[in-house]
């Protein structure tokens, strides 16, 4: 199912369904009068859902952390599409994933009605449900049909006002700060520590992945030892609009390929014609033998292991990127419709380019970018502003991990978590 359709079913069906039900839940809550108070005692049996963005799950693991870290004892159940199995299966402080296959409409109803029946009876009561979708009344719906005694997720503006009354606990997502401060905030509003770091932390990668990728790495290069440059042209069908024009990666691979640098073109196996591109537009044909399009080559695992030994890693922003800046890589990030502070993660490295134009940002605000997809703000960095991000990257030594240095007040004098817009307790 294309994403466009599931967007188009969501907000037209989602939306209309949750309106419907708000007057339902709240007569019901009164009726019934369920304890909403969190506290390690009543606190056994958590769920965490995030459906798409390999990026944003990235993201959410120092909240997943700071969850575990509050509730040792409890089970912490991670939702997602299968799609994420993998990276989500490196993710520590997960007990049990469960997943909804949204291929097409008759998988996505057969999975969902799966996942709520798992959820309300063959396992135990789910007592913190943490929504993690922003604009999703999908994820509304499977949050409330769990029946989990609590349930808590983001509020943005009037576009999320099918929110109100269905969630116990709401919390105000700010896009002028790093998603992974917004999630641990949310994990807060659940009872987390409230000074638990924001820091990203890095994937441990089994011993027969790392064996593996250094097997694929020398079979490309063979006794080559040369610098490599690893480029990523791609970005999620969440938005197409934030890839920066292929001529132009071309056009950088040529360069530095003439400077006898090797360069590696990840990607997804879905992602290797678009990525070709890069190669094809290449005219000399000595300077392509040290080219390599390994979209599907390495797995996502392997990649996560090989990313800190990369010399220099340019990237669009997507999810390859904040995985890059998890495993502590050497990254340039290309951004456009996308504030960096959002994502960015600098450990002293690690470059983020941005010039904005008028209508910058506007990704999560209009479905459609207001330019008609004409990326100006990607087409205002320059193949010169790249060529030279590249060069002064490839330079540095590479990063030592670093604590996360987010300078935000999260809470007042009295200890009120700031961003909180409902939180009901018994």
């Amino acid at each position: 199912m294309r994403f466009q359709t599931k967007l188009f079913l969501d907000r037209l069906l989602g939306n209309f369904i949750c309106f419907l039900l708000i007057p339902i839940v709240f007569v019901l809550g009164k009726i019934f009068r369920i304890d909403h108070s969190i506290n390690s005692q009543n606190v056994k049996n958590i769920a965490v859902a995030k459906y798409y963005g390999l990026g944003t799950i990235t993201q959410s693991v120092p909240m997943l952390k700071a969850l575990k870290s509050k509730y040792p004892n409890a089970k912490l159940f991670f939702i997602t599409r299968p799609q994420n199995k993998e990276l989500v299966s490196l993710i520590p402080y997960i007990d049990t994933i469960l997943f909804i296959n949204d291929s097409n409409l008759f998988a996505l109803l057969k999975t969902s009605l799966k996942l709520i029946f798992d959820l309300r009876f063959k396992y135990p009561k789910i007592d913190l449900f943490f929504d993690l979708e922003l604009f999703s009344s999908f994820g509304v719906l499977i949050s409330l049909f769990s029946m989990a005694r609590n349930r808590l997720g983001f509020f943005w503006a009037k576009g999320t006002n099918f929110k109100a009354h269905i969630y116990t606990h709401l919390m105000y997502f700010n896009f002028n700060r790093p998603v992974r401060l917004s999630h641990v905030q949310l994990a807060r509003l659940g009872g987390a520590d409230i000074n638990f770091p924001t820091t990203l932390l890095p994937f441990e990668i089994p011993q027969p992945a790392k064996i593996s990728a250094h097997k694929k790495l020398d079979a490309l290069f063979g006794a080559k030892k040369k610098k490599i440059l690893a480029i990523n042209v791609n970005a999620s069908e969440l938005s197409l609009a934030r890839r920066w024009p292929i001529s132009r990666f071309s056009k950088i691979a040529q360069m530095f390929l003439s400077k006898d640098i090797c360069i590696l073109l990840l990607g997804a196996p879905s992602e290797k014609n678009y990525t070709q591109q890069v190669i094809d537009k290449i005219s000399d044909e000595k300077l392509k033998e040290n080219i390599f399009n390994v979209c599907g080559y390495f797995s996502l695992t392997e990649l996560l292991y090989l990313m800190p030994s990369f010399d220099c890693f340019l990237t669009n922003d997507t999810g390859l990127m904040n995985l890059a800046y998890a495993q502590n890589a050497k990254v340039i990030s290309i951004y456009g419709n996308n504030l960096p502070e959002m994502v960015h993660v600098d450990n002293g490295v690690n470059i983020a380019l941005y010039k904005p134009s008028y209508c910058s940002p506007c990704l999560y605000i209009f479905d459609s970018p207001p330019c008609k997809n004409r990326r100006v703000c990607m087409l205002n960095i320059s193949v010169e502003d790249v060529a030279c991000a590249v060069i002064e990257v490839i330079n540095r030594p590479k990063p030592a991990r670093k604590e996360d240095d987010i300078d935000c007040l999260i809470s007042d004098d009295k200890n009120y978590l700031l961003g909180t817009l409902r939180r009901m307790k018994q």
